[in-house]
């Protein structure tokens, strides 16, 4: 077995009433946490596009026992803070309701830069997702293997899709926010490039025209970060559960691996049709894991479940080298029993908006007796309060 590589992972979250109406409230709960843990704990905690959300960052890991037990810290930490000043702090990609009074974007340069470039557009944009990051220090290798990750991206939104709802209605859609991030420049599926100045270049043009506001903006589906020494995965809608984000890391670690055995190998990432891969991912919105897919290399529908059938068989051997191979198991039953995080929504609304929120919203582990459950990827898949 050889070394696994660093993953990491960035959880964004929305602040909400107990009606899930949102709330602008990211400098009292960021105040909050920056007064009552120390710096290192306060420090992982990061200002959003708006203010009704909050951005929480893990360490780096290479093992994913550890890094479940890093996000429940972090959810812990803004469990706290959202009961000391009264929010539900939310898991999901978009809002059930809206905010009930237009509040002022982040004070942020940045921020307030896009704010005025995209307008209305950008308003009322709150979606909220899971970015996974997996190291990959050289740029042109990282370049190469967004490449090979393009045809898979898809099913990694069908498996992470928790966003079906939007002002008060069930959008009919399983992720709802990339049909918000449809709306932006330089978003879904990546170019694909040739080399690391290849890729830069295509950024640096969008830039020149106006469309971006700089060369950290696109929202690609995966990109070379700009930040890290790693490839930057945002497939993925804000995880219901620890083990949602935790199921996220390990298939696209996985994805990440088989990309750079293939490489190792002289095999560069395939060509698809970009109208083809446009329409796989808008299926995979649409659907989730409950209906069809689309193969964007063969371009035929098949049926998602199917094609999360075909990432796993690809990804199988470095599940095994990384030793992630029972962990994905036991993820993936768990999944299949319960569904997506827009599967529970839906079932969990039944009872109400307020339901929903109350069954969503982060809650504290550490005074239960499920500590030592959510230190690792095999807990409940349901826990923080997720059950419909």
């Amino acid at each position: 077995m050889r070394q696994a590589l660093t993953v990491g992972v960035e959880e964004e979250f929305l602040l909400a009433d107990a009606a899930g109406y949102l709330l602008p409230r990211f400098d009292a709960l960021h105040a909050w946490l920056t007064e009552n843990t120390d710096p290192a704990e306060s420090g992982r905690f990061k200002p959003e596009l708006q203010p009704v959300q909050i951005e929480a960052v893990s360490e780096v890991h290479t093992c994913m026992t550890t890094l479940a037990s890093d996000l429940c810290h972090g959810r812990d930490m803004l469990s706290e803070a959202g009961d000391a000043c009264a929010l539900s702090v939310l898991p999901i990609g978009t809002a059930p309701m809206p905010s009930r009074s237009a509040a002022a974007p982040s004070a942020l340069a940045r921020y307030a830069k896009i704010h005025d470039r995209y307008r209305e557009m950008i308003r009322d944009y709150t979606a909220c997702g899971a970015h996974v990051h997996v190291g990959v220090g050289d740029s042109d290798l990282a370049v190469a293997v967004v490449n090979h990750l393009r045809p898979w991206l898809p099913t990694l939104i069908a498996v992470g899709a928790n966003s079906p709802f939007h002002h008060g209605r069930d959008t009919g859609y399983s992720s709802w926010r990339i049909v918000e991030q449809a709306r932006l420049p330089g978003s879904g599926l990546p170019p694909y490039a040739l080399s690391a100045d290849d890729y830069d270049n295509r950024i640096a043009a969008l830039v020149e025209c106006g469309t971006l506001v700089d060369e950290h903006m696109s929202f690609w589906l995966a990109r070379p970060s700009e930040v890290y020494p790693t490839v930057e995965v945002r497939a993925a809608d804000t995880a219901a559960t620890v083990d949602d984000a935790v199921l996220q890391a390990v298939l696209t670690r996985g994805l990440v691996q088989t990309a750079l055995r293939q490489l190792a190998a002289g095999i560069e990432g395939p060509r698809i049709d970009e109208q083809v891969g446009a329409a796989a991912v808008w299926s995979a919105a649409r659907h989730g894991l409950s209906g069809p897919a689309v193969d964007p290399i063969a371009e035929v529908r098949v049926s998602a479940l199917h094609r999360l059938g075909e990432l796993i068989a690809w990804i199988a051997d470095e599940l095994d080298d990384a030793g992630d191979t029972a962990v994905a198991r036991r993820l993936l039953i768990a999944l299949e029993q319960h569904g997506t995080g827009a599967a529970r929504q839906r079932r969990a609304v039944q009872r109400g908006t307020h339901h929903l929120v109350d069954a969503f919203r982060l809650r504290s582990q550490r005074s239960t007796d499920s500590g030592a459950a959510c230190a690792a990827p095999t807990a409940d898949p349901l826990r923080n309060g997720a059950r419909s």
